[in-house]
């Protein structure tokens, strides 16, 4: 009975010790995505700012021609 109860207690550690490597790996494998969302959230947020920008001085010339054009009227 002694052995079944020290493989019992000698698989239970292995199992423990695989465990622990999975949290482990879990663990890495979040922080790596978490990275990688951040990456990516700044990558966008870049694009994006440079999209308002684009779009922020297309306009700012537009309303300069046209405000040119109505003080050329007056």
């Amino acid at each position: 009975m002694s052995a079944r109860l020290a493989n019992a207690a000698a698989l239970s550690a292995s199992d423990r010790e695989e465990a622990m490597a999975e949290v482990r790996q879990l663990i890495t494998d979040l922080r790596d995505a978490a990275q990688d969302g951040r990456h990516l959230a700044r990558r966008y947020a870049d694009v994006l700012q440079n999209v308002v920008d684009e779009y922020c001085t297309e306009f700012e010339k537009r309303a300069e021609a046209a405000l040119a054009r109505l003080e050329a009227a007056a």
